[in-house]
């Protein structure tokens, strides 16, 4: 049998950069031809919403017109910020009766009018009783927010994925997700923290401590504007123990240029403590939930966990070893050899566009 190419375009837009990355599929062949990213200007994208579907737009036709491939079945995602997964189970019934029932469900467990919401949801689990499902559900504002500079393109997006969905997708591809598995996902304006298996999601939660919480810190530290707080950012070391150094050793150990002291630094060390906490409170609420269930391994991934010394933080105060996703392994490409250089170096940035391709694809396949 003959099987036609698809060709699909994972678009990823991000609070501080948009993300494309575009996949070949034929037959169980699975491949990445190439892949782009655009910066944002700050504020472009706020608390989860478009400031600037205009900029957006424009943003994003500059990136898809450097990809070579054209754009084609384009799957695309919402924002974590406002983002609601839950467990719902409900007594076996007939298929028409399932998304009225689901919707009732969902509106006891949703913070606004169920009305408001675009939902979706996957069933995981039937007996002759009781249907599991995940209902993931996000207000109808936020996805016609980010529909609108594909709109003005003249693009529709044929599927939006949520993220959580789409990063499980693709450590499920790569073998990763046979045990029960927790991934951190520290992004620019949160983290988003879940646990699962490639059968199901358990939990769900968004912290709102991102990158953007120790840009800001820095810039309320050192009275300097926010693309200046975002360069000593990429220089700044979390890792390094200031009550364990005298003056003149901190200061000398700090790049050239660098004027962050030892009290600035612990302060954005607290901020990375807090975080830590937050995902130890999640981890235990899993536990109290699942008593029986152990979460076997921990992965990071999101631009923001970059900042050098966070992992290092994160890690001893949960007590946990955290393993890095790379979003190429086990996936084959075929792009050029200026972007096989970027691969490496944007590895904690694409794994949800990656994710996204993966994810389609096997739901074409099951």
């Amino acid at each position: 049998m003959f099987f036609m190419a698809k060709n699909y375009t994972c678009i990823e837009l991000g609070t501080n950069a948009i993300k494309a990355v575009q996949f070949k599929v034929k037959g169980n062949e699975f491949t990445i031809v190439d892949f782009g990213i655009q910066k944002l200007p700050f504020e472009t994208i706020i608390d989860g919403l478009i400031a600037d579907d205009s900029l957006v737009s424009s943003e994003l036709h500059n990136l898809l017109q450097s990809l070579e491939n054209s754009t084609k079945n384009i799957i695309t995602t919402v924002p974590n910020d406002n983002l609601l997964i839950r467990n719902i189970e409900m007594p076996n019934m007939k298929q028409k009766e399932i998304r009225e029932s689901l919707k009732w469900e969902a509106d006891e467990q949703l913070p606004y009018p169920v009305d408001n919401a675009a939902l979706d949801y996957l069933k995981v689990e039937e007996n002759e009783e009781v249907i599991k499902y995940i209902v993931a559900a996000v207000k109808k504002n936020v996805v016609d927010n980010f529909l609108h500079p594909f709109e003005r393109l003249n693009l529709k997006p044929k599927v939006i994925n949520v993220q959580p969905m789409a990063l499980v997708s693709l450590l499920d591809y790569q073998g990763q997700a046979d045990s029960n598995i927790a991934i951190i996902d520290i992004g620019a304006s949160a983290t988003q923290i879940t646990i699962a298996n490639k059968r199901d999601i358990m939990l769900s939660r968004t912290i709102d401590t991102g990158g953007t919480s120790f840009t800001n810190s820095i810039m309320d530290l050192k009275n300097i504007d926010f693309q200046s707080a975002e360069e000593e950012k990429k220089e700044l070391n979390l890792g390094l123990e200031a009550e364990q150094e005298t003056e003149e050793d901190a200061l000398s150990s700090m790049p050239i240029g660098m004027e962050t002291n030892g009290e600035d630094n612990a302060n954005l060390r607290n901020l990375a403590s807090r975080l830590s906490a937050e995902i130890t409170r999640s981890l235990d609420f899993f536990n109290m939930k699942h008593r029986d269930e152990e979460v076997e391994k921990i992965f990071v991934t999101g631009g923001a966990s970059r900042l050098q010394g966070l992992q290092k933080i994160i890690s001893e105060e949960i007590s946990r070893e955290l393993i890095i996703i790379d979003p190429f392994k086990n996936i084959k490409t075929k792009v050029d050899s200026e972007k096989e250089k970027m691969m490496e170096h944007y590895k904690y940035e694409f794994a949800v566009a990656v994710g996204l391709g993966v994810s389609e694809v096997m739901s074409d396949e099951s």
